[in-house]
């Protein structure tokens, strides 16, 4: 008899098609108002320059374009440097929708089946696929036509690892590694404590990167007081300059770590700042962008110090945490450097580019170095941590091998005392003679 294989029933997939293109109209729905209501706000304070009403929605999907990673031409600027802080949430909205495609997805076919093995496969790539179609289309057309984007091959590059970053953490979310071809063969275990080590060490490098910049606003306090002081307004400009930063909050902390690695910050192709070497650059009046102009003292290029001991005490920290990296051993170890330089690559890649003229022409890290350099550094504290735990782990086996050693000659030597005690009663009550007078008895003494 033969088995005749037909194609799955369309249903599962019209509804998959629905249900992410339903999602995406979500997210468009949050998206492009919000980017309206900033574009008229910014129309608003521009309107001492009688600007058109076009600018409007010219500006509305330049905006979502320069979150999203591409590169948007305007107001005689190139601007390619995305608010990080913004970009981190369109990227949160992103990953939840893809989420919930994914899980309704597995709910409609929860496994693979014998008499279809790719079925299942080509209905979540179905569903996944049409949530990025659906998501990227609009945005591109948008952007192109109207808000003045020009696809480069960056920002090509930075929207397609925006979408395939919040897709894949939405598929491992709902259903683990193990559907994943090449990681089936990671434990569960492995990938947990992997994925906890990883979560860690990007909140203690974010905690990290905060505290350099402390340090360098407070060695170069003149500096950055002197800021706001060419404004006509000094409070007005300060409230406004720290709301502007904290935009690009995760790009700055990111910054901080390049800076910290040795790989520096570049400052509009003048020359690069960082812990080893100093520029002098012509920069705007900004609280963070001082920091990157003039020299630090001799002592800061031990900073790479810093991430070598945050890879130590994040491995090390925590009885239970290191007894469970301890037992995934290197495998364990790899995965989570593996996890945390793909992170660090996506943000350096995000953390670049234009946002004006001067200083902002070309600003920002490496994208090419500074991942590698700053997983680096750590991976070396990480890795001085794990044979740590070892050589501790060693120890303390030794040391209990030691103790019973010593209890057991203690216990050894009462046991052959107790016999030999025991041998010497027996044989002097083996030698001594009886007493005759208990065999004689006086007839006449009652017995």
């Amino acid at each position: 008899m033969v088995l005749m294989h037909t194609s799955p029933h369309p249903q599962p997939y019209r509804r998959t098609i629905f249900a992410a293109l339903m999602e995406v109209v979500k997210i468009d729905l949050i998206v492009v108002p919000a980017g309206f209501v900033v574009a008229i706000v910014f129309w608003i304070i521009g309107l001492g320059s009688q600007l058109p009403y076009s600018a409007i929605p010219e500006w509305a999907f330049a905006l979502w374009a320069t979150v999203s990673g591409l590169s948007v031409s305007t107001l005689g600027f190139d601007f390619s440097l995305a608010p990080s802080l913004v970009t981190v949430g369109l990227w949160l909205l992103v990953a939840t929708g893809a989420k919930r495609v994914a899980r309704s997805t597995a709910a409609d076919s929860p496994a693979e089946s014998d008499d279809d093995p790719g079925g299942w496969w080509a209905l979540m790539g179905t569903a996944l696929g049409t949530f990025v179609v659906a998501y990227a289309a609009p945005l591109l057309v948008a952007a192109v036509l109207v808000g003045q984007a020009t696809v480069t091959p960056l920002g090509f590059l930075r929207l397609f690892l925006f979408l395939v970053t919040a897709v894949a953490w939405a598929f491992i979310r709902v259903r683990g590694i193990g559907d994943i071809p090449g990681l089936a063969v990671i434990a569960d275990d492995t990938w947990t404590v992997s994925v906890g080590l990883a979560r860690r060490l990007l909140w203690a490098a974010a905690a990290l990167g905060a505290i350099v910049l402390v340090v360098g606003i407070v060695i170069r306090w003149s500096d950055v007081a002197d800021t706001v002081q060419v404004y006509s307004s000094p409070v007005a400009a300060g409230i406004g300059l720290i709301v502007v930063q904290a935009l690009f909050a995760p790009s700055i902390l990111f910054s901080a770590l390049s800076w910290t690695a040795g790989t520096g910050v570049s400052i509009g192709g003048a020359g690069t700042s960082s812990a080893f070497t100093s520029t002098s650059a012509p920069v705007p009046d900004v609280h963070v962008l001082q920091l990157l102009d003039g020299d630090y003292p001799a002592w800061t290029a031990a900073a790479p110090a810093l991430l070598v001991l945050l890879g130590l005490l994040c491995v090390i920290l925590g009885r239970d945490r290191a007894r469970d990296i301890a037992a995934q051993s290197w495998m364990g170890l790899g995965l989570a450097i593996g996890i945390l330089f793909v992170a660090l690559e996506v943000l350096a890649l995000f953390a670049g580019g234009a946002l004006g003229p001067l200083g902002l022409s070309g600003f920002g890290p490496s994208a090419l170095t500074s991942a590698l350099a700053i997983t680096g550094w750590i991976g070396v504290g990480m890795a001085a941590g794990l044979l740590l735990i070892r050589l501790s782990g060693l120890h303390a086996e030794y040391s209990e091998f030691a103790e019973d050693d010593e209890e057991y000659p203690d216990d050894e030597d009462a046991t052959a005392g107790a016999f030999e005690e025991d041998r010497t009663t027996d044989a002097f009550d083996e030698d001594e003679p009886e007493s005759l007078a208990d065999d004689i008895v006086d007839e006449d003494e009652p017995r």
